[in-house]
């Protein structure tokens, strides 16, 4: 317990003062197919290796999945960005830009059983904290590093890198999920993927695949593909039985 209660508090430290403070909002998740997932996975698939990102630094990875994932949370509503000048990642967000944005939906239903919940994370949002709301505020996570290179969040990251990669005992423990989710780039992959239609399930950006390969967290990839085989299939036993 004493690695986990110190990356907590990696993740309760703001290092820079970066970004403004945001809204605290927790996705629920499973844990019982965290632990599954974890015992059966291992840490590192065959096929790939951290030697894939040489080149590019874990700065530029997180701002890159997080301005991707920014554009697709616009898209869903309808917002064009209007982030017009990144002098950090000038070239990273240009190339973002041009990339293939999938489309998602919210899933309309006040049905949704107590017992299966934790599938659908998009219930945290409400009318006094919206999806919009939420868009609005990794914006300006974008702005500060676009201005500063860094951010609070950024910091979270490469401790998760620095500290943790490497240490199974993390990698094996069901809370690390909710310690990922603090970070953004991991708790916006978990929703926009819960989200998406199954035929682009398969799709994950480049930059998304090298957050999971720095910080080894290969669990947290499978979580999210079996979670959303379980709310595919909750949601068309709904439509069944209607």
């Amino acid at each position: 317990m004493k690695s986990f209660a110190i990356f907590s508090t990696f993740l309760l430290i703001g290092c820079a003062n970066l970004t403004p403070a945001l809204v605290n909002i927790e996705f629920p998740f499973a844990p019982e197919l965290v632990e599954k997932i974890q015992k059966n996975a291992s840490r590192a698939p065959a096929s790939l290796d951290v030697t894939d990102v040489e080149g590019k630094s874990s700065r530029r990875v997180y701002f890159t999945a997080l301005y991707y994932q920014y554009l697709m949370v616009g898209q869903h509503l309808n917002i064009v960005s209007d982030v017009n000048y990144c002098p950090q990642f000038h070239h990273d967000k240009i190339e973002t830009d041009s990339a293939f944005i999938p489309k998602f939906s919210i899933y309309q239903s006040s049905t949704v059983n107590s017992d299966s919940k934790e599938f659908f994370p998009e219930l945290v949002f409400n009318k006094n904290f919206s999806i919009k709301d939420y868009h609005l505020e990794i914006r300006q996570e974008i702005e500060a590093l676009c201005e500063e290179g860094l951010s609070d969040n950024y910091y979270k990251f490469d401790n998760l890198i620095t500290h943790y990669a490497s240490k199974l005992s993390f990698h094996h423990r069901p809370d690390s999920m909710r310690s990922v989710l603090k970070i953004p780039v991991f708790a916006n992959y978990y929703l926009l993927k819960m989200l998406q239609s199954p035929k682009d399930l398969s799709f994950v950006h480049p930059e998304e695949k090298k957050v999971f390969i720095m910080t080894q967290t290969y669990w947290f990839e499978k979580y999210v593909t079996e979670a959303s085989r379980k709310r595919i299939n909750l949601i068309k036993n709904r439509m069944v039985q209607k």
